[in-house]
C-alpha cells in the first residue's frame, strides 16, 4: 500500500513541477488598455443662485447623469470610433457609468493598444457629446478631456499567480494519473496470480 501512494505522489509532484515551470513562463502579458474620461453634468451658469440650487438638487438625484451615461454607451458610436482608431470594430469595449452620488459620468474604452483605446474614446466624446448635450437640455455637458497618454493597461495574471493555478493542476491531474498506474499494475498483477493458480490447478492430478 505504501509502494502505491509512493506512486502517486511521484507522478503528482512531477506533473506539478512541470505544469508550474511551464505556466511561469508561458505566463500571457496584459494585451488590453484602458483609457477613461469623465463627463460632469452642470447646471446652466446664467442661473440665480435659488435657480442654479433647484437646478444642483435635482442632479443630485442621479437620474440625469443615468440618462448620460445610457447614451454615451450606446454601440452606434463604436463603428465611428473604429475608424478613428484604425481598429475592428470587435476590439473595442466600450462603457459608460454614472459615478455614485456625483454628477459626473465615467467613460471607459478598452482597446488592444494605448493608441486605439485613447484614439477611440475621444471620437466617441467628439460624436456622442452634442447628442448628450441637446438631450440633457436645460444642463451643460462638459468633458474634462484626458490627457494623451492617459490608457493603463488591464491587470492580468502574474507569472506566480499563473505558476500556482498551473502547479495546482499538474498535482490534481498528475495524481490521477499515478492513480490510473496503479490501478492498472494492481489489475496486471491480479490476472498474473489468477493465471498462474489456474495453471497450478491444472496441473494437479485429477
Amino acid at each position: 500500500m505504501t509502494g502505491n501512494r509512493i506512486t502517486i505522489a511521484v507522478f503528482a509532484l512531477i506533473a506539478a513541477a512541470a505544469a508550474g515551470v511551464l505556466g511561469y513562463f508561458l505566463a500571457p502579458q496584459s494585451h488590453r488598455y484602458q483609457a477613461s474620461a469623465h463627463v460632469a453634468l452642470l447646471p446652466a451658469p446664467n442661473l440665480t443662485t435659488e435657480q442654479a440650487s433647484a437646478f444642483w438638487e435635482v442632479l443630485t438625484r442621479g437620474q440625469v447623469s443615468r440618462t448620460a451615461a445610457v447614451l454615451y454607451n450606446d454601440p452606434r458610436w463604436l463603428p465611428s470610433a473604429a475608424n478613428a482608431a484604425k481598429a475592428a470594430q470587435g476590439d473595442l469595449y466600450l462603457i459608460a457609468a454614472a459615478l455614485p452620488e456625483t454628477t459626473m459620468v465615467t467613460i471607459t474604452m478598452d482597446a488592444s493598444s494605448p493608441e486605439a483605446a485613447e484614439l477611440a474614446l475621444n471620437d466617441v466624446l467628439t460624436t456622442a457629446t452634442p447628442e448628450v448635450t441637446s438631450l440633457v437640455v436645460p444642463y451643460n455637458v462638459k468633458v474634462l478631456w484626458p490627457p494623451k497618454g492617459n490608457a493603463v493597461p488591464l491587470p492580468s495574471p502574474g507569472p506566480s499567480q499563473v505558476a500556482a493555478a498551473g502547479a495546482l493542476g499538474g498535482l490534481l491531474i498528475g495524481g490521477g494519473l499515478g492513480w490510473f498506474v496503479v490501478r492498472l499494475r494492481r489489475r496486471r498483477l491480479d490476472a498474473a496470480t489468477h493465471a498462474a493458480a489456474t495453471m497450478d490447478q491444472e496441473a494437479l492430478p485429477g
